[in-house]
């Protein structure tokens, strides 16, 4: 008879989540927000020096979305101003910029958890790491995985550059190197 209890009430809670996650994964539109930690081009080095500091470059994204549901299948346009924040020899640096990814993705575990990928534009709108005139133009692209509960979703991706950027950084060390940016994006998203 326990086992039978037990059995119940996780299939409701299954059923729960399942019926509840269908919202979110319907077609509409919304807004999103989160943190990201930036690295530029070198994770396993910076993700040390994060035990030392862990905010020192973390930043912040906002924007809205659209989704276009094809079946199991669905199309998510995005547009988000983030903020993306590098310290270099004890000296913190901001960018600023408008990212545009165009994400595939599939559900996986039902309207639950789904799985994306795609290219994402960017436009910077302002750079203290270059001192000089640049592409504001680039592209990336963008992975990773998301948890839906209603109306209300949770992903984690990763995003990085497709191309290096040369920098001048004069003022923070002797030289100049190649890098590119790359992120942990950790965001939440309410769908309309």
């Amino acid at each position: 008879m326990r086992k039978l209890t037990k059995s119940t009430v996780l299939l409701l809670l299954l059923s729960f989540f399942y019926f509840s996650a269908n919202a979110q994964t319907g077609g509409g539109f919304g807004i999103k927000g989160g943190l990201n930690y930036n690295s530029n081009g070198k994770y396993f080095k910076d993700a040390g020096a994060a035990f030392g500091d862990p905010l020192n470059n973390l930043g912040y994204n906002l924007g809205i979305f659209g989704k276009v549901n094809l079946g199991p299948v669905f199309l998510r346009p995005e547009l988000s101003y983030t903020q993306l924040n590098s310290e270099i020899n004890n000296q913190k640096l901001t960018t600023q910029r408008l990212d545009a990814p165009l994400l595939v993705g599939i559900n996986v575990l039902g309207p639950l958890f789904s799985v994306f990928a795609g290219p994402s534009l960017h436009y910077t709108i302002q750079d203290e790491l270059r001192s000089f005139d640049y592409d504001a133009v680039n592209a990336g692209y963008q992975f990773g995985m998301g948890l839906n509960f209603g109306t209300v979703g949770l992903d984690l991706r990763y995003e990085r550059e497709l191309n290096n950027k040369e920098i001048d950084v004069d003022r923070v060390f002797n030289g100049s190197g190649n890098f590119r940016y790359q992120q942990i994006i950790l965001g939440l998203s309410l769908k309309f």
